[in-house]
């Protein structure tokens, strides 16, 4: 998320209140408890009401026009779409990229070194 920092004191006020609601989520102290799940009311300002299909909605609002904005890094990096779940973000994550012309391709990448190169080893 991207705080702008020309705002009025209303608009710095309002932006704040939502920092700590999310913070307060984050922490446990907004949601009550139930079997590992935490139930969180969301302000009805926050909802996204005009659309039957939950996901499409949420995507089509946070990304307009994604048809036309796909190749432009600067379109996805003032956005975010917040998920309570991994299995959430996937679904999400899926379903833009089923939006996106072209062959999906995945890149793979290691974050520790094999410790079986011992030659090497003493470089990391």
């Amino acid at each position: 998320m991207c705080l702008e920092s020309n705002i009025d004191a209303t608009d710095r006020k309002e932006t704040a209140a939502f920092a700590q609601w999310i913070l307060d989520i984050g922490d446990g102290i907004v949601g009550q408890q139930n079997d590992g799940y935490a139930t969180v009311q969301i302000p009805q300002d926050l909802l996204i009401t005009e659309y039957d299909d939950p996901l499409y909605g949420i995507v089509n609002f946070t990304f307009p026009d994604l048809c036309h904005h796909y190749t432009n890094p600067e379109y996805f990096q003032s956005k975010v779409i917040l998920a309570s779940t991994n299995e959430t973000v996937q679904q999400a994550n899926d379903y833009i990229l089923s939006l996106i012309p072209g062959e999906q391709m995945k890149y793979l990448s290691v974050d520790s070194v094999d410790k079986s190169e011992t030659l090497e080893s003493c470089h990391f």
